[in-house]
């Protein structure tokens, strides 16, 4: 049976526009049907339609999130004062290894609800705490729970237990490809597949070559961790992958911060993707963002909120601190020559491309989402635009860029379904609460009763 959703009365920002139009607004109704856009116009007439109001709202294209290890939402918060080296002892190797694929499920239905409830209606999971084919199936079913739009990155990493639930990465690949034609062989859903590969200083250019090259015998999108650590012997990591012949414009590559010019020009040269998640690396000594190095090397940059066991799950607050990051650096530069700024090269246009348009682009799914079109799937969000902190309205973009917070969000629709309405999540929360509490306090119990905090022969430094 058909279903018809009509937006009505609201303020329209598309994304379509060309680049001098980028942002502009519109009095407009949207009208959906079966999961897709089917008309953008004013004053639509249409019978057998449910009617949302969105006056005062800015309806626009729902937010993408490019990078987050969805899995940490039950340990919101742990590494609040942590260095990588402290995320690395706490999360990797210490708590991922009492994980059941129980509290994989939990953290990724619970962890996409946050992200709806902020906007954001796409999130490509990095999911590095896959300990057993259970634990893949559970991260699967978590998200699908959720209802939103995901892109379940299958992680090698492995996470140091006593038995371990791969032999070897032939066994990883094995599962992989299990999971690509058993669970997820449509890339046409809402929730799709792709790779997130083992850390090149841990598993070598050897074993990341395999990765890589079983990802895309799949057809997949392959997601890498690279020059994140500083440390005396640091290989070039994209000038490694460059010489094996592995770049390519299917690969997204997460922080890269402490990339050369000439790398940052081989992943923009190869048609490749950065992932920027500034809260992280700014805490956790990975050097000073790439955002403005990429876009001038013709790259288009992409933002991830990353860990939930650090940072919020709000993908704005992350966009705003990479924009005015950049800015300082791109500001330093200048008074050093004892002069004055005249004007900011990158703008807050451009880091609404980032979380709209080129994380679709990013995530291969351009022709489906990041704007609003006739035939493009309904990923909708209305923001509220007659809030204390919303109005009023000078510039649409500026407004949404930089003031706006998750208690803004009105309503969320994902193909159609609407999640988030009337600022409320269209979820049971008294579940929500239960079993993500349950989970938290497992895993706490588990780290108590075994003591250990390091795998043996792990050296900090």
């Amino acid at each position: 049976m058909t279903h018809r959703i009509l937006i009505k009365n609201g303020t329209v920002m598309t994304l379509s526009e060309g680049d001098a139009q980028f942002g502009a607004t519109r009095r407009a109704d949207v009208l959906i049907e079966d999961g897709r856009i089917l008309e953008i116009a004013a004053g639509i007439e249409a019978a057998d339609v449910e009617t949302i109001d969105a006056a005062d709202c800015l309806v626009m294209p729902g937010l993408i999130d490019s990078h987050r290890h969805v899995w940490q939402t039950a340990a919101r918060g742990v590494c609040h004062d942590d260095t990588l080296k402290g995320y690395m002892r706490e999360m990797r190797f210490l708590r991922a290894k009492a994980y059941r694929p129980e509290d994989i499920r939990i953290g990724n239905w619970v962890g996409m609800l946050e992200a709806i409830n902020a906007g954001v209606t796409t999130v490509f999971d990095f999911s590095h705490c896959i300990n057993t084919p259970e634990h893949a199936d559970a991260a699967i079913e978590g998200l699908r729970n959720a209802g939103a739009r995901a892109v379940f990155a299958y992680g090698f990493n492995n996470v140091p237990l006593e038995q371990k639930g791969f032999a070897d990465v032939a066994a990883r690949c094995a599962d992989l490809k299990r999971v690509r034609e058993k669970l997820l062989p449509n890339d046409d859903l809402l929730v799709t597949m792709a790779s997130a590969t083992s850390d090149m200083p841990i598993c070598g250019i050897e074993q990341l070559a395999v990765e890589v090259q079983a990802s895309r015998d799949l057809g997949l999108r392959v997601s890498i961790h690279t020059n994140t650590w500083e440390y005396p012997e640091r290989p070039p990591e994209v000038a490694v992958l460059n010489e094996h012949g592995l770049l390519g414009d299917d690969l997204i590559f997460v922080h890269t911060n402490l990339s050369t010019d000439d790398e940052i020009a081989m992943v923009a040269n190869s048609g490749g993707w950065i992932v920027s998640t500034p809260e992280t690396e700014m805490q956790m000594s990975m050097g000073p963002s790439v955002i403005g190095r990429f876009m001038r090397a013709g790259g288009k940059p992409t933002f991830g909120c990353d860990i939930i066991s650090n940072n919020s799950g709000d993908l704005l607050v992350q966009a705003r601190l990479g924009l005015q990051t950049q800015r300082m650096l791109d500001n330093a530069e200048v008074l050093r020559s004892r002069h004055a700024a005249d004007d900011v090269e990158i703008t807050t246009r451009d880091m609404l491309k980032a979380v709209t348009v080129n994380g679709a682009a990013a995530l291969g799914m351009e022709s489906r989402i990041g704007r609003l079109e006739p035939g493009m799937d309904a990923d909708v969000i209305l923001v509220r635009t007659d809030e204390i902190n919303t109005m009023p309205i000078h510039d649409p973009v500026a407004t949404l860029f930089l003031h706006v917070h998750p208690g803004n969000i009105d309503t969320v629709l994902v193909a159609g379904k609407i999640l988030k309405r009337n600022g409320r999540l269209l979820a049971d929360m008294a579940q929500v609460k239960r079993e993500l509490l349950a989970s938290h306090e497992f895993v706490n119990r588990e780290i108590a009763r075994s003591g250990v905090t390091l795998p043996e022969g792990y050296q900090a430094d």
